[in-house]
């Protein structure tokens, strides 16, 4: 047996192994020599109504709370995928391995990219949360089976929050249009109830600042595409268009041209047509092949950036970004798509679908 390793034996091994990991990305020099230092020799005391602990030396880990922190720990786990197969998607401490599983071939695949990770983990010293672990099928070709980390089968869940956004093993999006609208009335109400003056203009810069992000956070994923859903969305911007003085009488669409605002709905097909000029004109790191290959102007009339849609059968699959931009996209103006700029873009489009 090999003898064990004393905790301070064990600390000078991460500090190591960290920059180690520095070093291979370029980082040399001073600057390594000052993370090293650092991170080295730290010590910590707990503070409560006035009266000290005794000084304990950290022995692992980064100091918490600045601003160089996160930025390491990136650094220290960016190489947890080179031996996954499947797809990984990484944020933080926030990791996700998927694939098509479909057949025991992917199910396989996908545990041996799981025991990969886990291996990683042992390696490097570092620990998975098992209890925060957790499995999400989606589609009904899907074999629903188990998976295990260290033996231990993971629990399957039907929805998971997901960078803010509730996501839902169905892709079904009531549960985050639920989620954002309560958050858009309570930010809603708070303005309503503080601010006993209520003039325009300082109730549209709050409306921006404070309640329409709400609506519309990460919203190219989650686009709601029932009308009920819709409509859940359009009515809290309703109910501000009712607070403002002067506009009594007005419908809802006069009062949106009143105040020089699109409906929700506009705004959010008007962004996804953004975003898709932005990955035509490469404004970003994506190919613009593989979401959106290209008709031909062989294939149809019109402009030379027209676009494939896939084929798909539930309608879930036909709302998503990919599609769903299709039949917007390819019936643009030549001069709007082929604008030279974004500025310029995005004048043109409102230009194109008339002003509200």
């Amino acid at each position: 047996m090999s003898p064990s390793r004393s905790p301070g034996s064990v600390a000078v091994k991460q500090s190591a192994d960290f920059i180690h990991k520095v070093r291979r990305y370029g980082i040399q020099g001073d600057l390594a020599v000052w993370i090293q230092n650092w991170l080295a020799d730290r010590r910590q005391r707990v503070v409560v109504d006035g009266k000290y602990s005794a000084w304990r030396s950290l022995l692992s880990g980064g100091p918490q709370g600045s601003v160089l922190g996160p930025l390491l720990f990136v650094v220290f786990i960016n190489d947890l995928d080179e031996e996954v197969e499947g797809r990984v998607s990484m944020f933080a401490d926030d990791t996700k391995v998927g694939g098509a599983i479909d057949s025991i071939e992917g199910y396989c695949t996908l545990q041996r990219d799981i025991d990969s990770m886990q291996r990683w983990a042992e390696k490097w010293q570092m620990e998975f949360n098992l209890d925060k672990c957790e499995v999400m099928h989606f589609g009904r070709s899907n074999l629903n089976a188990e998976y295990r980390i260290k033996g231990r089968i993971l629990g399957s869940v039907e929805e998971q929050r997901d960078l803010g956004v509730q996501v839902h093993s169905s892709l079904k999006v009531p549960t985050q249009v639920d989620k954002v609208v309560k958050k858009a009335y309570g930010v809603l109400a708070f303005i309503n109830r503080g601010i006993e003056f209520k003039s325009r203009e300082v109730m549209l810069q709050l409306y921006k600042t404070l309640v329409r992000p709400h609506l519309e956070y990460c919203v190219r994923f989650w686009s709601p595409y029932y009308r009920k859903d819709v409509e859940a969305l359009e009515r809290v911007q309703r109910r501000f268009t009712r607070m403002l003085p002067g506009l009594e009488g007005l419908s809802y669409e006069e009062r949106l041209t009143e105040l020089g605002l699109f409906s929700l709905e506009r705004r959010r097909k008007r962004g996804d047509l953004i975003k898709v000029y932005k990955i035509m004109r490469g404004m970003g790191r994506v190919d613009s092949q593989r979401p959106f290959p290209r008709a031909g102007l062989t294939a149809t009339r019109g402009h030379s950036f027209k676009v494939l849609g896939g084929r798909y059968r539930g309608d879930v699959r036909g709302t998503f970004f990919t599609q769903r931009v299709v039949s917007a996209w390819n019936t643009l103006p030549v001069v709007v798509v082929e604008a030279e700029s974004l500025v310029t873009f995005k004048r043109l489009l409102d230009n194109a679908h008339g002003q509200q």
